[in-house]
C-alpha cells in the first residue's frame, strides 16, 4: 500500500476535501497540521512515496530527499517550487506536479492593499474607533501611474485590472518585451524608469536567481517621496533591510507586503514597528476557492500519476 503524507495544513484546509477517489482506496493518507523541522520531520515522512506538501512551508533540501528512500512524487499546491532542490529530486528520480497558481486571489489583494494606503482606511478605522471624524484626504487612482515588475499571467491581470480604474500601466521584466507589453496595453519602460515614473510599483516576478535580491537601496532612491511599492510576490527578491530604511527615512510613502525573506516574520522585526507600512501574513493565494482549487488539483495530480503507474506495471 501507498502512503500519501499532506504536510503542514495549518488551517485544517483538507476538511473540506473528498478523498473518495477509486485510486486512492488503496492509499494510506496521513494529514499533518503543524509544522515540524529536522529528525521529527523525518519522522512524519520518511516512509513516504507521496507527499503534498501545503504551499512552500517546508523546504525540501538535498540533506531531507536523500532521507526519504520511498519517495516518489511530490504533488505541490500552487506552481512554486523554490522550496524543493529539484537537482536532487531529479537525480533521486522523484516527480514534481505543481497545480496552477493563486493568480485571481493574489490580483485582488493587490489592489486591496492600494486602495487601503491611498484612502487611508486602516488609519481612519481606528481613529473612528476612538471619537475621531478625520478630514484627511485620500489618493485617486485613477490618472496614477502602476509600474509592475513583471508582465506574466499575474502581472497582465493586475494590468487589466488597473486600467478599469483609468491608471496609466507601465512595465518592466527581465525578460518582457516591449512587443509583448504592447499585446497587454501596457508601455515597456526601462527598470529605472519604472521605479522614478510610478506612484505605486507592484513586484509579480518568479524567485529564481536572477530575481533575488533583484530590487535594492539604489531602486528605493529612485522612487517618488509619495510612491507606494507593494509586494505578494516573494520576499527575497527585494533587499528588506534597504526597504525598511527607505520607509523609516521616508524616502517612500509607504509599502503593502504580504511576503517576507523569513516567515512567519519575527516579533520585533523593524517593519512591524512602522506607521507607513501594511502588512499581511502572506494570504495571497489563501482564499476559500483557491485553497478548494489548490487540494484538487494536486489530488488530482496523485491519481494520475497513481493510474500512470498501475498501467506501466501491467
Amino acid at each position: 500500500m501507498m502512503k500519501l503524507v499532506i504536510l503542514d495544513d495549518y488551517e485544517r484546509t483538507t476538511d473540506r476535501i473528498s478523498f473518495e477517489q477509486p485510486y486512492l482506496a488503496n492509499v494510506d493518507i496521513e494529514i499533518f497540521y503543524t509544522q515540524v523541522e529536522g529528525d521529527e520531520l523525518v519522522k512524519r515522512i520518511q516512509d513516504a512515496d507521496i507527499i503534498i506538501p501545503i504551499r512552500e512551508r517546508t523546504h525540501f533540501t538535498r540533506e531531507l530527499l536523500l532521507k526519504l528512500p520511498n519517495l516518489k512524487l511530490i504533488a505541490q499546491t500552487g506552481s512554486g517550487t523554490a522550496h524543493i532542490y529539484k537537482g536532487a529530486a531529479e537525480e533521486l528520480g522523484i516527480e514534481i506536479l505543481t497545480t496552477p497558481g493563486g493568480s485571481q486571489a493574489v490580483m485582488e489583494l493587490v489592489f486591496g492593499l492600494m486602495i487601503a494606503h491611498s484612502r487611508q482606511i486602516l488609519q481612519l478605522n481606528q481613529e473612528m474607533k476612538h471619537n475621531k471624524w478625520s478630514n484627511a484626504m485620500g489618493i485617486g487612482l485613477a490618472g496614477k501611474t502602476l509600474g509592475l515588475i513583471g508582465l506574466g499571467k499575474i502581472g497582465a491581470g493586475v494590468a487589466g485590472i488597473a486600467k478599469a480604474f483609468g491608471m496609466r500601466v507601465i512595465a518592466w521584466g527581465p525578460r518582457l518585451t516591449e512587443e509583448r507589453a504592447l499585446l497587454h496595453g501596457v508601455e515597456y519602460v526601462e527598470l529605472e524608469k519604472l521605479f522614478s515614473q510610478s506612484d505605486f510599483l507592484s513586484v509579480h516576478v518568479r524567485l529564481v536567481p536572477e530575481t533575488k535580491n533583484l530590487i535594492k537601496a539604489e531602486h528605493f532612491e529612485m522612487m517618488k517621496r509619495n510612491a507606494f511599492f507593494i509586494n505578494t510576490s516573494r520576499g527575497e527578491i527585494i533587499d528588506e533591510e534597504a526597504l525598511v530604511q527607505a520607509l523609516e527615512e521616508k524616502q517612500i510613502a509607504g509599502a503593502g507586503l504580504d511576503v517576507f525573506t523569513q516567515e512567519p516574520l519575527k516579533a520585533g522585526h523593524p517593519l512591524t514597528a512602522l506607521d507607513n507600512v501594511i502588512l499581511a501574513p502572506h494570504i495571497g493565494w489563501k482564499t476559500d476557492s483557491t485553497v478548494e482549487m489548490f487540494l484538487n488539483r494536486a489530488l488530482e495530480n496523485v491519481v494520475r500519476f497513481l493510474n500512470e503507474n498501475a498501467n506501466t506495471k501491467n
